[in-house]
């Protein structure tokens, strides 16, 4: 169970990652020692599973963001883990969900441009052998891009 300083220090890492034990311990009212401990623990305890940057897509001219719902011709542990090596091995693919509904999976890819994508899956996804079928939406806007979770008061 977090207690009121950890979910400080939570909302406080999210928002920006590199914030330093003595600015978070100013933050939330510790001091240094204690608040070092406590995001020691919440990293030990699974809370805090790693540390990123986020890029902003457009300044790495990745302008053709799209969801690609992808069916599995079937659900044996070869063909799902046929799937899950490329997703692990592609770095075109920035997000994946296994979903409810008429596909088995979403996945969020980046690309140069529209014709980029289409190569993507034409030539990886649909290559695999795996997969029955896709349907892709454009991403024309991303109007809230937040890694962030939200943490109960």
């Amino acid at each position: 169970m977090l207690d009121d300083f950890e979910k400080r220090i939570l909302r406080l890492l999210q928002q920006n990652g590199r914030t330093s034990t003595q600015d978070l311990s100013d933050a939330i009212g510790l001091s240094p020692s204690p608040c070092w401990r406590r995001v020691k623990r919440l990293e030990e305890d699974g809370y805090i599973t790693h540390y990123a940057a986020i890029l902003s897509s457009k300044k790495l001219g990745l302008a053709a963001l799209a969801h690609v719902h992808i069916s599995l011709t079937d659900h044996s542990e070869d063909t799902v883990n046929t799937f899950l090596g490329f997703v692990e091995r592609s770095e075109q693919i920035i997000d994946c969900a296994s979903i409810t509904g008429d596909f088995d999976f979403v996945i969020k890819v980046a690309a140069t441009d529209p014709e980029s994508l289409e190569h993507f899956i034409m030539k990886g996804i649909l290559r695999l052998g795996v997969v029955r079928n896709t349907s892709t939406n454009f991403i024309l806007r991303q109007i809230k891009t937040n890694a962030a979770l939200p943490i109960a008061p």
